[in-house]
């Protein structure tokens, strides 16, 4: 009887044995979700808790847009225009920063019967800036991947060993294929609530960039992505109108880590 209790002694031990090192087999061939994971995505915890939106601060600079502007009871939008602002313009595929150099003509606007002012550059001219910290010269820039980011859809850019995806999210109503001005076609969708993130691997957050109740007949797109402050981080310049009688662009501006958002739109309808 002694002899049968430790023979089923001896068996269990062994049974023990199999089964721990099968358990600990099983555990060792679960995939390293910290090394597959993308280091650009934030756990749902994470964002939630992280969400942030760069500051608006007309304090610390703005942008103006190189066009038409109509006079409403006296008020001139040009008038801020002085030799502080700067020029980020476009030659042979190299961007510049320079002194804006421009001249201002009167014009009338028959549509509201309006007067205007123009301003008109002497260069290929994408914005005016009045920014803190610019220094005249040429800016790194990268080449754009995607220039419409619809929703559900990201883009990635890599500058300086820095790693910044931009991704999109919201409703997508219609879908329709259109032709543009040189007889290419492409899908153009009707979108509502858009929000358009960005996240970087310098800092362990989620910034919401912008969002759009709806778009009328137009969309957003990417006009620059480069280093306009000159901190080694990308920032972007987009046109965001919200309907096909609007022009408006937004600056995200890097700054340090600490990022700021300009933003100057112009309405046009009659």
């Amino acid at each position: 009887m002694n002899i049968f209790i430790v023979f089923s002694l001896i068996l269990g031990l062994f049974s023990l044995q199999a089964c721990t090192n099968s358990s600990v087999k099983q555990h060792r061939n679960l995939p390293d979700t910290a090394s597959t994971s993308d280091s650009l995505t934030l756990s749902t915890s994470d964002s939630a808790a992280s969400l942030t939106s760069p500051k608006a601060d007309s304090s610390q600079g703005q942008i103006f847009l190189v066009r038409s502007y109509r006079i409403w009871e006296k008020e001139d939008p040009t008038a801020v225009l002085n030799k502080e602002w700067y020029d980020l313009y476009e030659e042979n595929g190299q961007y510049y920063l320079g002194k804006a150099d421009y001249e201002v003509k009167d014009g009338f606007d028959d549509c509201a019967q309006v007067a205007t002012k123009s301003v008109e550059s002497r260069r290929n001219s994408l914005l005016f800036l009045k920014l803190k910290g610019l220094k005249v010269g040429a800016v790194e820039h990268v080449k754009i991947s995607h220039s419409e980011i619809w929703p559900k859809e990201s883009v990635a850019y890599s500058f300086n060993n820095y790693k910044i995806k931009l991704q999109a999210s919201g409703t997508i109503k219609s879908t329709e294929v259109q032709t543009d001005e040189k007889g290419h076609e492409k899908v153009f969708h009707e979108v509502a609530d858009y929000k358009l993130s960005y996240i970087s691997n310098y800092e362990n957050k989620e910034k919401l960039l912008f969002q759009v109740d709806q778009y009328d007949d137009v969309f957003m797109s990417t006009l620059f992505v480069g280093d306009i402050d000159r901190d080694g981080i990308l920032d972007f310049i987009f046109s965001n109108p919200s309907n096909y009688e609007e022009e408006a662009m937004l600056l995200f501006l890097s700054n340090h880590g600490k990022s700021l958002l300009f933003e100057a739109e112009v309405q046009f309808d009659c």
